[in-house]
This record gives structure tokens, C-alpha cells and sequence, in this order.
């Protein structure tokens, strides 16, 4: 595993001493009892292949469906009671390919006002009538992140296979900007962002949106739970390490469109499954024994007893967001979305 560094959260385990509690309490973070974020699949399906998703290799052999409108507005509806900083309606898919997505982030808004609704889209269906659509949302999407790997159409075609074109993209991108600045709007904001591979210029393609006053990231490139696992041939550095600081488990859902909450974004053959909300509520499903015991074995380093966690890796290099005026950021891979 390498050098292990001590996780931002803890859990209250039986046989702490009263000095071991004290010490987490000033140290780290409690669990918070229902997830500050949460991914939504609200239905199945993408027209990307890209090389560093698991999609297009489990796709197949999944489950496929619309989640029920019944279930997104019972998900929505007990998130309004507790603090969930972010919605994102969108898990292992292309949001934009969902006819209803606009239906749904409205009821987010209504539901829970102060909560940040992104979504993330790989921009081949960000089309003129999706982009006034999107626009006429009144601000209810917050942020949206646009997938462009790279600024050349080989790499870029070689990295996001299926029926993606970049010309089309780029097409895309530049309608929504210009009529977004047509309109005199802010919000959504639009972030383009990439994967960091060997594959791609990352830098060179940040260049060229911060030219054009687009704020751009590239981000740490994953093995997806170890499901991409060819991930360290086309890593930048050639050195992926254990992800032993991961925290999405302790703060952020998944829900697939089933009802079942998964593990991570990244478990796209729901290896491990947590529960399913159809029968139960989130909030029950996230304390309950199955996420207590994960997140238990993943505190205490037992890699090894825990499918995902134990195989995956990340590459050493970490996250760069720039912002439109130059300003740059270096961000803990763990706070990133599925991409």
C-alpha cells in the first residue's frame, strides 16, 4: 500500500478509550448522518466509450431502466430535510440524454433551495434546444462540467470513442457560451474538464479555455476500483498509488436507478451494494450495518477485506482547476465527481 496517511474522518469504535475519542473529535471529522451530496442514476445509458470509464466494459451485463418518478421526488423529498449540499442527477450516464432531467432539477429547486445542482456531460447532446432549456432554468443548475479530452481530434477521438466528434462538440460549447453571454446570464456555470492522461495535452487544451475566458480543470486520472486495468499504461506519471484517503464513502450516495445505493461512482458492476431505498430510507441505508462495517475496515487500513477500496488507485498527479482569470487551484482528488 505504500505510505498511509490518516483519513479526515472518523468513526466512533467500540473499546475507544475516552483520550482516542477526544483526540478524533479534535482532530477529524465526525461521519455526518446522511450524505452531504448525492448522485442520482436516473437512467441508464451514455453514447461515450471513453478509456478511463468502466461503461462501455460493464454496460452490457448491467441492469437497464428509468429510475420511477415516484423514487426521484421520495429521494428529493427526505434530502430537504437534511443539509445536502449538492444534487447531482446524473451517476454513470449522459444526463443530457435524459428527456426529464429538466423536470427534475426544477423539483430540486423547489424542494431544496439552497442546494447546488451539477451535472456533468460528455457535451455531444448539448445542442440548441437543450442549451435554451438549460437557460431557462432561471439559475436552478448551478454548474455544468463539459467532458472535452483535449484540443486535438486524435487524442481526443482515441480517448472518448463511441459516437463523440469534436468538432461537434467544440460547436456545442460555443453555442451555449454565446448565447449564455447573449442573455447576460451566470449561472450555469460551465467548467470544461478532462482526465489527465498520457494521452491527451491536458495543459496545452487549459491554455486554450483560458484564452477564451473559460475556467478548465484537469483531473487525477483513477483505475475506477481497478476496473480500467490497463489505467497505468496511459497515466501520466506511469505511478498509480493506493487510494487510501478516499472520502467519498464517508460523505457522498450513489443511487442507481433502481433504488440500490452503491459503494462509489466508480462501481459500476455494483460489487458492493449497501442497500436499496425502494423499501427503505437513505438515511437508514447509509447508517446502516453493511455502510458502518465499510467504512469501519476502510479507517482502520483493511484494504484488502474490501471490494473496490482495495484495488484502487490513483495517479500522482492531482487535480489543477483554472479559473477564467488565471487563478489556479490544486484540489484533493477525493472531492471530485464521476467524470
Amino acid at each position: 500500500m505504500g505510505v498511509l496517511k490518516i483519513n479526515r474522518y472518523y468513526q466512533d469504535r467500540p473499546g475507544d478509550t475516552a483520550r482516542v475519542r477526544l483526540w478524533n473529535r479534535l482532530t477529524r471529522r465526525p461521519i455526518p448522518s446522511f450524505p452531504r451530496t448525492i448522485q442520482i442514476q436516473t437512467f441508464t445509458g451514455c453514447n461515450a466509450d471513453c478509456i478511463f470509464c468502466p461503461y462501455g466494459a460493464t454496460s452490457d451485463s448491467q441492469p437497464k431502466g428509468r429510475m420511477p418518478p415516484e423514487l426521484f421526488r421520495r429521494i428529493i423529498d427526505e434530502a430537504s430535510r437534511y443539509r445536502v449540499r449538492r444534487i447531482s442527477p446524473y451517476l454513470m450516464n449522459e444526463p443530457l440524454m435524459d428527456r426529464d432531467l429538466f423536470d427534475k432539477i426544477r423539483y430540486v429547486n423547489v424542494r431544496i433551495p439552497d442546494c447546488k445542482v451539477v451535472v456533468t456531460s460528455n457535451g455531444h447532446y448539448l445542442t440548441p434546444p437543450v442549451v435554451d432549456a438549460l437557460l431557462s432554468l432561471g439559475g436552478g443548475l448551478h454548474e455544468i462540467y463539459i467532458s472535452v479530452q483535449g484540443i486535438d481530434p486524435e487524442p481526443y477521438k482515441k480517448t472518448m470513442r463511441g459516437t463523440m466528434d469534436l468538432g461537434r462538440t467544440l460547436a456545442n460549447v460555443d453555442y451555449f457560451l454565446d448565447e449564455q453571454r447573449r442573455r447576460g446570464l451566470e449561472r450555469p456555470k460551465l467548467w470544461i474538464t478532462m482526465v489527465d492522461t498520457a494521452v491527451i495535452d491536458a495543459r496545452k487544451a487549459v491554455a486554450y479555455w483560458r484564452a477564451r475566458g473559460v475556467a478548465s480543470k484537469y483531473t487525477t486520472l483513477e483505475n475506477r476500483g481497478g476496473n480500467i486495468r490497463d489505467a497505468e499504461s496511459f497515466s501520466r506519471t506511469r505511478a498509480m498509488s493506493y487510494y487510501t484517503t478516499c472520502t467519498r464513502l464517508f460523505k457522498q450516495a450513489y443511487i442507481l436507478f433502481n433504488g440500490d445505493m452503491v459503494l462509489c461512482c466508480v462501481d459500476y458492476s455494483r460489487e458492493q451494494v449497501l442497500g436499496n431505498i425502494t423499501d427503505r430510507s437513505i438515511h437508514d441505508v447509509w447508517n446502516g450495518e453493511v455502510a458502518r462495517e465499510i467504512r469501519r475496515r476502510y479507517l482502520g487500513h483493511e484494504f484488502n477485506s474490501l471490494p473496490l477500496c482495495g484495488r484502487c488507485k490513483i495517479d500522482e498527479v492531482r487535480e489543477v482547476a483554472i479559473e477564467p482569470d488565471g487563478t489556479q487551484r490544486i484540489v484533493a482528488a477525493e472531492a471530485l465527481e464521476e467524470i
